[in-house]
């Protein structure tokens, strides 16, 4: 088994299900007549195809910047392990006096569940139910649907992302 990234296994898979349920706002059929295999290799991982470029590229140019002023680096995983403790670091960089009344609130209106509920911030004024934009809100989603070839892909991008200083998580 890979020492795969649960943070890009799971924007692999995040990424495709993102581009395909918001296909009417991109206008571009291009996710949707692919698989996610197909998908993985002719888009995620064709650095003139990727919207972005490639993610451990797209990674690297941000890690030239940490400890910047300006710049506040945060993961998915770190959100999901300890969202307060996250919330405090966010509050701490925009200047916002987080009080224990205002950081309740926030957790509770950042919770996924009421989030995935919330027309505001679901685009279920735009996508097909069936399809939902907010899928589970779960790190780990990537095990079991990449294939050992894809693994390898993305070992190769992670060791990337690590040489230039990135810390990479596998698990929470």
């Amino acid at each position: 088994s890979s020492g795969i990234n649960a943070e890009y296994g799971d924007w692999a898979i995040s990424y495709y299900n993102h581009i395909d349920t918001l296909n009417k706002l991109y206008h571009c059929d291009v996710v949707a007549r692919r698989d996610f295999d197909a998908y993985f290799t002719e888009i995620a991982r064709a650095r003139e195809v990727c919207e972005f470029g490639l993610w451990e590229d797209h990674l690297v140019e941000w890690l030239a910047h940490q400890g910047e002023a300006n710049i506040l680096f945060l993961t998915y995983e770190d959100l999901v392990e300890d969202t307060g403790r996250e919330l405090a670091k966010i509050a701490k960089f925009l200047g916002v006096d987080l009080t224990d009344d205002l950081a309740e609130k926030v957790l509770e209106e950042g919770r996924f569940e009421k989030m995935q509920r919330n027309d505001k911030v679901n685009y279920s004024w735009l996508v097909d139910s069936s399809k939902p934009f907010m899928r589970h809100g779960r790190v780990g989603g990537w095990k079991g649907k990449l294939s050992e070839e894809q693994e390898k892909v993305l070992d190769a991008a992670i060791e990337k992302v690590e040489a230039a200083g990135g810390k990479i998580r596998c698990t929470l």
